[in-house]
Order: structure tokens, then C-alpha cells, then sequence
């Protein structure tokens, strides 16, 4: 089941009690999928799936991209532990890296990551090409 699928945009403005994804604007495009709700009778370690891709509008996070995976995690009720957050190049489907986040300190909203970038496995190649939409349209 697909939670949210388009444009993910923030402002660069504090308005509420954490801090934005940036302080400058920008945007990424992202598909977020519950694959739980599709086999309610398997416990899942990691239910959810997101895609995402750069839209090249705005600021790039790609040097704190930890607040980008907070913030959506944040904003969709999301366990970040329970997540397969795969970036991916809209131009080349065939381009992905899987975020592995460990947690360095911090508790509730004050949490601190440590970001690592890894190839897909076979197995999740397999599960994101059966689900990743058409970047036709």
C-alpha cells in the first residue's frame, strides 16, 4: 500500500518545535510504501519502504540527509528501525544505495545518526524493482 508518492518540500523555516530538514529550501521526490498492509499474517522487520530521489530544486541535503529520514519518519509515524530508505537516481532506476543509520546519541526528538551509504541486495533490488513506479509517469 503506498502512504504518500510525490514531492517532499520543505521551507528552510522553523515552525514547530524541530529544527527543518534544512535551513534552506528544497525538495525530493518520494514514494512510501506499507508493505505490512499487504500480508497482515507476516511480522516484517522492515514493513515500510521509501524511495527516494533527489529533485534537484532547491537545496541539496545530501550531506545531512539523517534529518531528511528523520523528518519523514517524523511526519509519517514511521520507526526509523523499521524502515528500507533506498536513494535512487530518477535518470538511472539502476543507481540505488540503501541508508544504514546508527544511532550515536540522543533521546526523542534530539536524536544524533551516523549515515552510511550500501549497495542493494539482491533480495531488496528484487522487492524495489517490483514496486518502484514508472518514472514515465
Amino acid at each position: 500500500m503506498i502512504i504518500y508518492d510525490g514531492k517532499y518540500a520543505w521551507d528552510g523555516k522553523k515552525d514547530s518545535a524541530y529544527k527543518p530538514v534544512s535551513w534552506w529550501p528544497g525538495s525530493h521526490y518520494l514514494t512510501i510504501f506499507d508493505l505490512s498492509a499487504e500480508k497482515s499474517d507476516v511480522v516484517m522487520l522492515k514493513p515500510f519502504v521509501v524511495l527516494a530521489s533527489d529533485s534537484k530544486e532547491g537545496y541539496s541535503v545530501e550531506k545531512r540527509y539523517q534529518d531528511l529520514i528523520k523528518a519523514v519518519c517524523r511526519e509519517f509515524g514511521l520507526d526509523v528501525d523499521k524502515l528500507l530508505w533506498v536513494r535512487y537516481r530518477r535518470d538511472s532506476g539502476n543507481d540505488m544505495k540503501v541508508a544504514v543509520l546508527k544511532l550515536l546519541t540522543g533521546k526523542g526528538p534530539y536524536t544524533v545518526y551516523d549515515l552510511k551509504w550500501r549497495d542493494v541486495m539482491p533480495n531488496e533490488r528484487k522487492l524495489v524493482n517490483s514496486i518502484m513506479p514508472d518514472p514515465a509517469g
